[in-house]
Order: C-alpha cells, then structure tokens, then sequence
C-alpha cells in the first residue's frame, strides 16, 4: 500500500481533537504497518513501537519527536508518518552507521531492562539494548535521537567507543540538545524540567549537582518517577521528603511513562538509593 493511501486513510489526524500519546502510537503503528507491510510493527507501550524489519533487524523505536511535532500541527500526521518511514529505509540501508552527535542516554528502571531482555529471548532473540548500569534501581540505556525518531541502541552496533567513551559523548550531546534547565516550586519541592523528555537523564549532568547551585536541607533527594519528571527536596527536609514521596507514587502510578517511585540521594558524586 502506497504511502499517498496511507495518508488518505489517516484524514482523521485533522480533526479537532489532539490524539492523545496513546491514541497517536495507535495510529502510528497502523500507519507504519500499511506502510511497511514487509515489516511488523508492536506497539510496546506510549510513544514506543517495536519494528522488525525484512532482514530480521529489531528496532525499539521512540516517537517522542514524531509527537511532538504532531501536536503542533495534528493535520501534518501523514508527513510525519512518510518522513519516519523514508528515514527507517534509510537507516536499514546505511545499517551501523550512526550520526554519533545524536547518541543520547535515557534514564530506565532496571527492571523495564529486565522485562524487554525476558521478552527478547521468549522470542527467541538474543538482541540486547546497549546499556550501562547507573545504580541498583536504575540504567543508562542509550538511543539515537535525530529529528525523525529516536531509537534504543543494541550490542551489536559498531559504535567505535568505549563504555566511559560512550557515556561521556552521550551526556556531551544531552547538554547539547536540552533545551534551558529550569526549577520551580511544585507544592513545596524543586520540580526540574528540561523540554519533557530527559528529565531523569539529567542525573547524568555531574555539574548540576556538584555545584553548589542547588540549594537543599542536607544532602541533595532526588525523584525520578516518569520521563517527564525530577523531583528535588533535601535530606533534612521532613516535609519535602514527605511530599517528595506523595508526589513520586502519584506521578509512577498515574503517569503515561512511569520509571520509579524511589528516592536517591546525592553524595560522594554518585546518585544512591535514599531510606527512610
């Protein structure tokens, strides 16, 4: 099915009412799968789709970017959807070669580590995301994020780095590509915010942290418990850390991109597990 059709039947992108993260992945993967019909398309939860091409080749796919642009023109759904296709053809052709400037990381809980790898091998894969571990709840998972799609890393890419090469790019390029850090008060805690899709990752930044701009009673707490969401109070704040942790099971429990609703806090240059 060509991909003029594709766009036909998509008309209803036009409507009135912005599709909602769901809806849209939705609607996007039956839009690939017209549009790639040699390829299946899963969707894996909001805004991610597991894409499996003619030659085997598995690709966990974000559509952070793809959204975004959707909700500032909803009618432009079937150029986006052609545009992503047009870009996945061309990755499979230059397979391996990666734009190393978009590698970013992306802060996981590490069982969403554990589940996709245990979903992998049912199927008889041994396909594994490239990732780093963080802390005991935590991972760096590292992605390619261009102005099209953003996709998971595996194993088998031939990135030419090291691991503490890769990090230290990946975080270069995270800094890079956010856009301004802000802070605000959200009922009585820090709410930290940089664009809506890199918050966590954003633990990665040692300079925030070690700088002395954050200002806290006690040692630097942290939350992290959705994509879009970083929540700071101290160690010594009783009822920050007591709002910090509504707020967390709130966000983990109610949120489109749930990670975790452990607290961690900042010393030794390193982001730890916090106890009550």
């Amino acid at each position: 099915m060509g991909l003029v059709l594709v766009m036909l039947m998509l008309c209803g992108a036009g409507r009135a009412e912005t599709l909602s993260p769901q809806a849209f992945t939705g609607e996007f993967a039956r839009a690939v799968t017209a549009a790639m019909p040699s390829s299946t398309v899963a969707v894996k939860g909001d805004l991610e789709l597991s894409i499996k091409d003619a030659n085997g080749v598995d690709r966990v796919i974000l559509l952070n970017n793809p959204y975004q642009e959707y909700t500032r023109d909803p009618q432009r759904f079937g150029d986006i959807v052609k545009r992503f296709v047009a870009a996945m053809a061309g990755s499979g052709k230059a397979s391996g070669k990666l734009d190393r400037s978009h590698i970013v990381p992306v802060i996981k809980d590490r069982q969403w580590l554990i589940e996709l790898h245990n979903a992998l091998r049912a199927q008889g894969k041994t396909q594994e995301q490239l990732a780093d571990s963080f802390n005991d709840e935590l991972v760096i998972v590292y992605a390619e994020d261009d102005a099209t799609r953003m996709r998971y890393l595996t194993t088998e890419e031939d990135l030419g780095l090291s691991r503490q090469e890769l990090r230290a790019l990946a975080v270069e390029n995270l800094i890079r590509m956010l856009p301004k850090i802000e802070m605000r008060d959200a009922d009585g805690v820090m709410l930290m915010s940089a664009g809506g899709d890199y918050e966590p990752s954003l633990l990665l930044v040692d300079h925030i942290w070690s700088s002395g701009q954050i200002q806290v009673k006690g040692d630097i707490v942290v939350a992290v418990p959705a994509r879009d969401v970083l929540l700071v109070t101290g160690s010594r704040d009783r009822s920050g850390l007591k709002r910090v942790r509504e707020l967390a099971a709130k966000w983990r429990a109610e949120g489109p991109y749930g990670l975790t609703d452990t607290l961690f806090v900042y010393r030794n240059g390193r982001f730890t597990k916090f106890g009550r």
